[in-house]
């Protein structure tokens, strides 16, 4: 396979995307021991859908760009048709542009056919959540929630304008284990994500990782997966992008209202692998828009937590939202309230996300996984 080579850096500031449908072309895929990988097709011309159906119904992936495609010069439309993220404004938002920028030109190869498999984990939106009380030092107020840690931005007039909107990471892959010395012969599981909702809403529209961890009679596994989701509907694995403890994950959530509606991009930098897939929400579920948010969350099984991953660290070195063409980080927010989010346990913290300036969070657990 040849890596997908974008062109050289340009600056072009617009962040309007356009609506498009969603009708298949044709493409020619074998079958190795990672998974289905592209060997063949063709990409529409510009102005014709690049939408390609996928084993789930209402669910699509987008084709590889034509050759000599340039997505920091192409077209909004141009961006849309092949499932690029929404620019940034390189004037009013230099800092995701040059992101945005790094995230859409890396070299990669685009997996264009994914595998797409439900799990049985749900990622709920913040559960128990409680104020502290408590202003911290960047402003942001302090909760604790029974399953999520990180931080969250709500809305100062109840919603983001979501028909231009968009949330952005860059973070680096845990290692998953269990609890130092604990051998437990069940599984426990960490989820690593970032979207809109969930925090004082019903509905949560993310993307992300699990890092997972299973001990018994001293054997030990772990399961790494990327997956997205439209709660009240699980998660679905993409299983044939394949990750591992210290891949850098870029990544991007954003919304239209043409259908799908739900978009995600996202790129494994370490292994230049990278998918863009559009979904819609469930039957009777739309997306509130109330708060965007980066957290590492303890899923559930039914309505039972699990056990967290004793995960150790995770960074989120890059972090940025969009909205109405406004810049928003953890550590600022020109109009809306930052919460960070202590995760906890029977009343003892066992995940917590630092902020260090004003998009870099690094989540750390503790209590029981020590």
């Amino acid at each position: 396979m040849v890596p997908i080579a974008w062109g050289d850096f340009a600056n072009k500031a617009s962040a309007r995307f356009r609506s498009f449908s969603a009708i298949a072309v044709v493409v020619a895929v074998v079958f190795g021991a990672f998974g289905a990988q592209v060997i063949a097709q063709t990409a529409p011309e510009l102005g014709t859908t690049a939408a390609i159906p996928t084993n789930l119904a209402g669910t699509v992936a987008y084709a590889n760009p034509p050759s000599g495609f340039d997505p920091i010069t192409a077209s909004d439309a141009a961006l849309a048709q092949y499932g690029f993220p929404p620019r940034p404004d390189s004037q009013g938002a230099p800092q995701a542009y040059s992101l945005w920028q790094k995230l859409v030109s890396t070299p990669q190869t685009r997996i264009t056919n994914p595998d797409l498999q439900p799990t049985k984990t749900y990622h709920h939106p913040a559960m128990d959540l409680s104020s502290e009380g408590k202003i911290l030092a960047n402003g942001a107020a302090s909760y604790t929630a029974s399953n999520w840690s990180g931080y969250a931005i709500v809305a100062n007039n109840g919603t983001f304008n979501v028909n231009d909107a968009a949330v952005y990471g860059e973070y680096v892959m845990p290692i998953a284990q269990q609890a130092f010395g604990v051998c437990s012969g069940s599984w426990d599981y960490s989820a690593q994500w970032i979207g809109f909702d969930g925090f004082q809403s019903n509905d949560v529209l993310q993307a992300g990782t699990e890092a997972n961890a299973y001990c018994s009679d001293g054997v030990r596994t772990a399961s790494y997966l990327a997956l997205y989701e439209w709660f009240p509907s699980g998660p679905v694995a993409i299983s044939n992008l394949t990750i591992k403890p210290g891949d850098v994950m870029g990544l991007e959530v954003w919304y239209t209202t043409a259908s799908p509606s739900g978009h995600l991009y996202m790129l494994n930098y370490t292994t230049q692998k990278s998918v863009t897939i559009g979904f819609n929400p469930p039957v009777g579920t739309t997306l509130a828009g109330n708060s965007v948010e980066w957290i590492v969350e303890r899923p559930s099984l039914g309505s039972t937590y699990t056990s967290l991953t004793n995960y150790v660290a995770t960074p989120f070195n890059k972090t940025y939202a969009l909205s109405d063409g406004t810049c928003y980080y953890p550590g600022s927010s020109p109009v809306g309230t930052i919460y960070s989010i202590t995760m906890q346990s029977g009343g003892i913290p066992i995940s917590v996300a630092n902020l260090y300036g004003n998009y870099t969070l690094w989540f750390y657990d503790e209590g029981p996984a020590y």
